[in-house]
């Protein structure tokens, strides 16, 4: 075995399934890419999210007290990857920024993306600083997947992104499962 820095810890993790947490508040509509998702409850239903302190996306939740939890299919990284860069200066959409179209959702109007393999609907349940993130734990109000899932995914048309981290430049940040 051999030692793994503070530093570095976090990509024992990797591979993870990326997410776009999406949420609004008034006319800003905002989304991250993300790797920290996870459920943490089945009854009541509830996960949680870690988002960055200084994130635009994390500004909205706060404000609004709901966020979606949405899967896109692999055809559409590039889409997403777009997400996971800082919002820029005077963007009040970045999901129309980034080419991606979506409906408010029913329970909470959080941003459900058009293209989602799966979806989450979720009302904020509690907030905690943990170092430089914010853990939400986010009580699910509704859920939806397309017919590829079925109590678990059949992956015949679902593709998940895989993030592996940004370890080195000419390296993938994101690859496609299963992999073919």
């Amino acid at each position: 075995m051999k030692k793994v820095s503070a530093e570095r810890f976090h990509r024992l993790f990797y591979p993870q399934v990326a997410a776009v947490v999406t949420a609004r508040h008034g006319d800003e509509v905002g989304s991250l890419l993300a790797s920290s998702v996870m459920p943490t409850s089945f009854n009541p239903p509830m996960v949680a999210v870690a988002l960055g302190k200084t994130h635009n996306t994390t500004r909205l939740v706060q404000s609004s007290n709901a966020f979606a939890v949405n899967w896109l299919s692999y055809e559409k990284v590039s889409k997403m990857e777009m997400l996971a860069q800082p919002t820029p200066p005077g963007v009040k959409d970045k999901l129309l920024m980034a080419g991606l179209s979506y409906r408010g959702g029913v329970k909470t109007n959080a941003p459900i993306l058009s293209d989602a393999s799966a979806f989450l609907e979720c009302r904020v349940v509690s907030g905690r600083e943990v170092g430089d993130h914010i853990l939400y734990i986010g009580e699910v109000v509704d859920a939806e997947a397309v017919e590829d899932f079925e109590d678990y995914w059949r992956f015949r048309v679902y593709r998940p992104v895989l993030y592996v981290g940004s370890a080195r430049p000419d390296w993938p940040k994101f690859v496609r499962f299963p992999l073919e």
